[in-house]
């Protein structure tokens, strides 16, 4: 089965979380499936940093709705966006 790498950027709901701990929860909660690849944390404003994270996912139908909304049902996530996607 071919594989799909997603670039997502995660927002944080507090300048004040611990970004660390934020990536840990995500991975955590990952379906078996899906993988956290590639972590970095970027300047948005006012001390505030979001997360971009890449994850390889199974290319299946939904797959990147699946990641979406398991990314904004961790705790400390305000906000999702999936910015580039490719087949690997």
């Amino acid at each position: 089965m071919a594989k799909v790498a997603i670039i997502a950027e995660i927002m944080p709901e507090d300048p004040e979380i611990d970004l660390d701990q934020l990536v840990e929860r995500i991975r955590s909660s990952l379906p078996q499936d899906f993988e956290l690849k590639q972590v970095e944390t970027k300047p948005v404003a006012f001390g505030l940093k979001l997360v971009r994270a890449m994850f390889i996912l199974p290319e299946r139908e939904g797959s990147s709705e699946i990641l979406e909304k398991v990314l904004s049902q961790v705790e400390g996530v305000q906000e999702v966006n999936i910015v580039a996607s490719t087949r690997i």
